[in-house]
This record gives structure tokens, C-alpha cells and sequence, in this order.
């Protein structure tokens, strides 16, 4: 007997269980329809703000999904981004009871029918129109919670820093606001980060971090999510920074050329335009903005500049060498030479050992002292001119270019460090 009634059980049980599920997927479109004509639907307007008492504020919580960075256009400071939207609030004016002949606890309807706060990308710079379009649908349940997906495409603007480029990090914000309604109506918050499950890697920015807040602006409720996007260099490291610091290197190499090769100035003015369309690469990829500027524009620009002054040099340098060679060089510039070509050095050094020979024979014949001084004169006037003689026009050529040679070397190596060593320290961080 026990095990019959067990049995009847289990038979009622299923029975039951088969009519109620019969009873949720009974709704026809009849059903439906009649369920849409009643209330709360038959007097719902969405043109009404969505509380009973008007005077509340709505809380709007706005989660964003990231999908991809198609693009950050830097020279216009514009980002193009691709995500979804879910946009949550709570309906306070069409909610229902879940009863046998209403199952349903919830529906999915085009966003024209309920009302929907309207949702701005404010920082667009496209338009200022509000999300969504006749293709989205809301979802609503019985206790007046909404649920709205809606996906976005923009071009957002993006305030760019291009200092340390090509190893810069740029900060951007997707900023959304509800236009018309101050903050004693609608406030805006997010309660999660940015969800990042469908992110797409792009090629030339890394996403480092992200992060959301909340804010009141002219009072009006704004939620800013923030993307911090780092630069790929290495393209740019390839194709830009190694070739410009092996043309530094070469530049002031042009000394080091024999003077009769007829190469020097083609060498330093191809050096000079390979600095310049460098300089003009790079700046067809910056904004054209006065700060803050790029440092590795300086760094073209000064290179250019210390480029231009080798082209100079060697010219003025090519005009020595071509000089008269029976024409002897001024006394000036012969002393010059002299110290450059450290024969200064060694006279010096010869003349005190000369001063102390002749000192020496005064006192071993200083019974004849007009005899004495004649000998010291005739052995210290060779030394006094000994430096510069012999000095040619070739010979102070061939000083130049070596004292060119180490100081546009120090020059461009002093200028290389100053200006590298903060992007080589941002590529590291």
C-alpha cells in the first residue's frame, strides 16, 4: 500500500509539475497582446519621467565594455573606439504581479516604448546625439527593473602629450552624461570597471590600465571611464630613433675625409638633408601644437642645426686647404695652430731646459759678460720662433678638421644624451 500512494505521488507530482510548465509556455500571441492592452501597460506613457513621486532623482548605473581601440588618430587627438553599453535603472511605473494567468517576469520590447534616459557620449566628435536607435530593444521585468544593451562606435576626443613620442602614454576619457536633467533628476554612476572579457589587442597601443568615476560638472551627472594607453615603439624605434642616432654618428665624420677626395660638402649636406626629412617625418605624425612638443623634435632640430654649422665648417675648411701654398699663414694663426698641434707644449718645454743650459754657461765664463749675453741670444732666438715655423696652409687645414672633428663629435654626443636619455628612461618604465 505504502509503495502505491509513493507512486501515486510521483505520478501527481509530475502532473503538476507538466501544467505549470504547461502554464508559463501556454501564452499565446493572444495572450500577449491581451497582457500589453491591461494595465500597467494601458495607461503607461514613456514620456513620463519614471517615478512616482517626480521629485526623486533616478540612479542610472551605466557598465562598459570595452570591445577594441580601432584607432588613436594623435594628430587630431581623436580615439575610435567599439563597445557595449548596459544601462540599468528601475522603472517605478510598470511593474505587475506574477499571477497563473501572467507568467511573465519579464519582457523585451523596441526602446521607444519605455522611457529611457538619454544617454550622451559628450566628449563625441561626431555628435551629440543620444545612444541607441530603433534596432535596440529594453528589457523589464515584473519589479520595474530595466536592462538596456545598446553598443557603441564613436571617435571620442583625447587630449594628447607627445613629449616623450615615440614612447609617450596617453590618458583618454569616454565620458557619458544624461543632457536635460540636472543632477537632482538623474545621477549617473558605474558600479563595476571596465569590463575588458571581449578586448581586442590593438597594434600599436597597449592598454595599461583603465579606470571609472563619477562626477558632477554645471550640475549635471557625468560618469568618465578612462583609458591609459601606451605607445608600441618598436616600429618607430626600427625605422626612426636608430637610423637618426647612426646619422649623428656619421655626421661629423665628414672631418675625417682627405680634403682632395672632392666628397667633403655632398657628405655633409646629404647628412643635413637627412636630418631634415627626419624632422619632417616626424612632424607629419604630431600634432601641430606648440606645447608641449616633442623632444625628439628639439633633438632633430638642434641636430639640423649642428649639421647645418659642419656644412660651414667644412666648406670654410676646403677654402685653408686651397690656399697659396707659397703663402705663409699669418703669425696669429700659425700661434694658433701651434697650440693646437701641442708644438706650444713642446717649445715650452725646450725653452726651460735652454734657459737652464745658458744660465749654466754665464756662470762657468763669467770673466766675459758681454760674450755671455750674446751666446744666450743667439741659443733662445731659434727657440722662440721654433713653434711656428714650417707651419703651412695645409698644415692649419688639417688642425681644423681634427679640432671640428672632436668638437661637433662632443657637440652632437652631449646634445644625443640630453635629449634620449628621458625617452630611453619612459621606454624602460
Amino acid at each position: 500500500m505504502a509503495s502505491l500512494f509513493r507512486l501515486y505521488g510521483i505520478v501527481v507530482l509530475f502532473c503538476l509539475s507538466f501544467w505549470n510548465f504547461e502554464s508559463v509556455l501556454c501564452a499565446t500571441s493572444t495572450n500577449f497582446k491581451e497582457f500589453l492592452d491591461n494595465e500597467p501597460f494601458r495607461s503607461y506613457n514613456n514620456k513620463i519621467f519614471p517615478k512616482i513621486f517626480q521629485i526623486e532623482h533616478l540612479d542610472v548605473d551605466i557598465e562598459f565594455t570595452l570591445v577594441g581601440v580601432t584607432d588613436f588618430d594623435e594628430l587630431n587627438g581623436n580615439l575610435e573606439i567599439v563597445g557595449l553599453g548596459v544601462i540599468r535603472w528601475k522603472n517605478e511605473l510598470l511593474t505587475w504581479n506574477l499571477v497563473d494567468d501572467n507568467p511573465m517576469e519579464s519582457i523585451l520590447l523596441p526602446q521607444e516604448t519605455f522611457w529611457k534616459p538619454p544617454v550622451t557620449l559628450t566628449n563625441s566628435v561626431d555628435s551629440l546625439a543620444e545612444l541607441g536607435d530603433s534596432t535596440y530593444k529594453i528589457r523589464t521585468d515584473y519589479e520595474g527593473n530595466v536592462l538596456w544593451n545598446v553598443g557603441l562606435v564613436a571617435r571620442t576626443a583625447c587630449g594628447v602629450d607627445v613629449t616623450l613620442y615615440p614612447f609617450d602614454r596617453q590618458s583618454c576619457n569616454i565620458t557619458f552624461a544624461a543632457l536635460g536633467y540636472t543632477e537632482d533628476q538623474i545621477v549617473l554612476n558605474s558600479s563595476n570597471e571596465i569590463d575588458m572579457s571581449l578586448y581586442m589587442e590593438n597594434v600599436e597601443w597597449s592598454l595599461e590600465t583603465t579606470s571609472v568615476m563619477s562626477t558632477v560638472i554645471a550640475d549635471v551627472s557625468y560618469v568618465v571611464f578612462t583609458l591609459n594607453l601606451a605607445r608600441k615603439p618598436g616600429y618607430f624605434l626600427v625605422n626612426m630613433i636608430i637610423p637618426i642616432l647612426i646619422i649623428g654618428l656619421l655626421n661629423g665624420l665628414v672631418f675625417l675625409l682627405p680634403a682632395d677626395c672632392g666628397e667633403r660638402v655632398g657628405y655633409a649636406i646629404t647628412a643635413f638633408l637627412t636630418f631634415a626629412v627626419f624632422l619632417t617625418m616626424v612632424a607629419e605624425n604630431l600634432p601641430k601644437a606648440s606645447e608641449p612638443m616633442s623632444l625628439l623634435c628639439y633633438f632633430l632640430t638642434l641636430m639640423l642645426m649642428v649639421s647645418s654649422l659642419i656644412t660651414i665648417a667644412t666648406i670654410l675648411i676646403l677654402r685653408v686647404y686651397h690656399q697659396d701654398e707659397e703663402a705663409t699663414p699669418p703669425e696669429g694663426v700659425r700661434h694658433l695652430v701651434a697650440f693646437m698641434t701641442c708644438r706650444k707644449c713642446k717649445k715650452w718645454c725646450s725653452k726651460r731646459k735652454t734657459s737652464k743650459n745658458a744660465v749654466t754657461d754665464m756662470i762657468d765664463n763669467d770673466d766675459d759678460d758681454d760674450n755671455s749675453d750674446a751666446e744666450v741670444d743667439s741659443i733662445q732666438a731659434p727657440v722662440d720662433d721654433r713653434d711656428i715655423r714650417g707651419i703651412t696652409w695645409r698644415m692649419v687645414g688639417g688642425a681644423l678638421d681634427g679640432f671640428s672633428f672632436i668638437f661637433f663629435f662632443f657637440l652632437s654626443l652631449g646634445i644625443t644624451v640630453f635629449f634620449m636619455y628621458p625617452l630611453v628612461v619612459a621606454g624602460l618604465e
